[in-house]
Parts: C-alpha cells; structure tokens; sequence
C-alpha cells in the first residue's frame, strides 16, 4: 500500500506542476514547438520515473567587441615606417662572388643577326670573362649581347627608395627598364657595367630580339611581398615583373621575353646548411614560392617562362656540384644554363623561319 501510496503522491505533484505551468504560459504555448513528452519547459525536466528537475539557467558569456580597423586614409606613418630600409628576414649568410670583366663582356655592337639582352642579378653579373652565361648563351647562338645584370639588385624597387621618375635612385630591374627607355639617367647605375652599357650611344635596345630577364633570389633575401591587392605595385615582386615585361614590349615590341624563375637555393648559417628553397621560409614564401609567381606573370604576359628552379636539375643531391657556395653557379652549372636558354632560343627561332 505504501508503494501505491507513493507513486500517487508523485503524480499528484506532477499535475500540480503541469497545471501551474500551463496556467503561467499558455499565453504563448501556441507559438512554442511541442516539447518532448518528458519536457516540461525548457527549464524543467520530469524524468520517466515522475522526478522534476529544474535545470540550472546558464550565464551568456559577455560578447568582447574587437575595434574596427581604422580606415587606411586616417592612419599616420611614423618617419621610421616611411624611411626605413628593409632587411634580411631570414637570418642567413648571403654569399658575395668577386666580379671578373674581361674582353669577351661585350660593349660594342658586332654586327650578329640576333641581339640579346640580359637583365638580371649576380647569376648573369659574375663572371664576365668568358665563362658566365650570357655570353656562353650568346656564343651558341651567334648573337650580339648586352649583360645589364647588376649583382645583388631586386626586380622590386625597395621601401625606402622614390617610385616617382623625377627622384629615382632604384638600380632594380624596374630601373634598368626605365634607363633602357631613357626616362632615367643612367649615371644613377655609376660604377657598374651596366651603366657603362646603358650610357653607351651605340647599342640601340629597341632593336632587341631575345629579353632573357632573371630576378627573385635577392627579393626573397630581403622579404619583399609576392604581391598585394595593387597589380603595379613596384614594391612587390610580381608587380615589379609585371611592370617591366609591359614596359620591355613598348621598348621593343618584336622581341621575345623570357623569364627566368629563381634557381634551387640553399641556405648557410655560420657554415651551418640551415634549409633550401623548398622550405626556408622569408616571411612571404619559400624561395620556391617566387617560382610560381614568376611563372604565373609569365603565363598572365604570356611570355616564355623558364624553370630554372626545377628544369636545371639542380637539387638537393646536385647541390655540390652546380652551386659553388649554394646560390651562385659553378664552372660547369654556368655551361648548364647556358645551354638550356641557347636551346629555347634556337627552337624558338627554328619556329618564327619555319
């Protein structure tokens, strides 16, 4: 009896819950979805064996609002920001190669039916003795050629330096384009032999057949930017590429262009190989990532694209062999490269004759 007693107290409860419950929001039970069976409210839970749960009423946690940025047009640039020159975001030793010019480093023009023009850093700057690329390059091709490559220089103009024609001091790529398009003074390339070429009133660079363009390996040095939501932005690598083959074109607009992506890399630190291009990391990319950059201006400009990265065979297994100190080329890298840009050339022309 004392069972039955108990379960009757126990639905006698319920009901008087229910009831009180109903009572208090039947005003809006209609615009409620029905509840499971042994739901009372959201707050309270009548189990199968008839006990009533309240469940304790959760706390929302306060919202934290994050500030809006502040529009780019109201920001202020301290001097420091405007000024300063941007340095190596890798923290590595970055090799110098001693330049050698011999009589073989053209300066005059030699009457050959092809001109070549190479733009580049210190993979075509060294050695202008005979044995660097450019000349390798022309030889097989029995060209005229001109190497305004200056060593150590970026495609991209750095922070610090002037975009503005009238105050410019970039000895970039983007500065070399403009010099060869006289919208510069060459005196600004002082002391180099490009600037010797580019003051020279007898080399005509409008009549240029090949543009053999090689930058990336110094921008990835110093960490400049892939790119930015401005396509000429002449502070980022595929601006500045982009900017000079459209520049390169107006110059001569019968030549060819190729690009040539940045070689396999590796990296030392105190004579300690730290990485290589495949995985060192600047802060904008892989050095490997420029290639692709590269390779994708190539393909917007839709000029020839050379992998040096990759269709040079040099890697991680090869290193020793075609790098002397793991950026620049040895004797026999040097002939490699040569004969792979003497190869495109000459297929290239075998296809303009046939």
């Amino acid at each position: 009896m004392k069972r039955k007693f108990g379960k009757w107290k126990k639905i006698q409860l319920v009901t008087v819950v229910i009831a009180g419950l109903l009572l208090t929001g039947c005003s809006s039970r209609y615009a409620q979805e029905e509840e499971p069976d042994n739901v009372v409210s959201e707050n309270v839970v009548i189990t199968e064996t008839g006990e009533v749960i309240e469940k304790p009423v959760l706390q929302e946690a306060p919202v934290r609002k994050t500030p809006s940025p502040t529009p780019a047009e109201n920001r202020t640039k301290t001097p420091a920001a405007e000024h300063a020159q941007p340095t190596p975001v890798i923290d590595v030793d970055i090799p110098v190669q001693e330049q050698v010019i011999t009589q073989e480093d053209q300066a005059e023009p030699h009457g050959y039916n092809l001109q070549l023009v190479f733009l580049g850093d210190s993979i075509f700057d060294n050695n202008r003795d005979g044995s660097g690329v450019p000349y390798l390059t022309a030889k097989q091709c029995e060209a005229d050629v001109y190497n305004l490559a200056i060593g150590g220089t970026c495609a991209s103009i750095e922070e610090f330096e002037e975009s503005d024609l009238g105050k410019w001091t970039s000895t970039s790529l983007c500065g070399v384009v403009n010099a060869m398009l006289k919208r510069i003074p060459a005196d600004i390339f002082s002391g180099t032999r490009a600037g010797e070429l580019l003051s020279n009133p007898h080399i005509d660079y409008s009549q240029t057949d090949y543009f053999i363009v090689e930058y990336g390996t110094n921008d990835f040095f110093r960490g400049v930017r892939q790119s930015d939501e401005d396509g000429f932005n002449l502070r980022t690598y595929s601006g500045a590429l982009r900017y000079s083959v459209i520049n390169l074109r107006e110059l001569a607009p019968d030549a060819t262009i190729i690009l040539c992506s940045p070689m396999y890399a590796q990296f030392y630190k105190d004579g300690y190989l730290i990485g290589d291009g495949n995985v060192t990391n600047n802060g904008n990319g892989t050095l490997a990532d420029y290639v692709g950059t590269c390779n994708y201006i190539a393909n917007e400009q839709n000029v020839i694209f050379f992998n040096a990265y990759q269709d040079l065979g040099i890697d991680s297994y090869s290193a020793e062999q075609y790098l002397e100190d793991g950026v620049h080329l040895t004797a026999e890298g040097r002939q490699m490269y040569a004969d792979e840009l003497a190869k495109i050339i000459l297929d290239y022309e075998e296809t303009k004759n046939d």
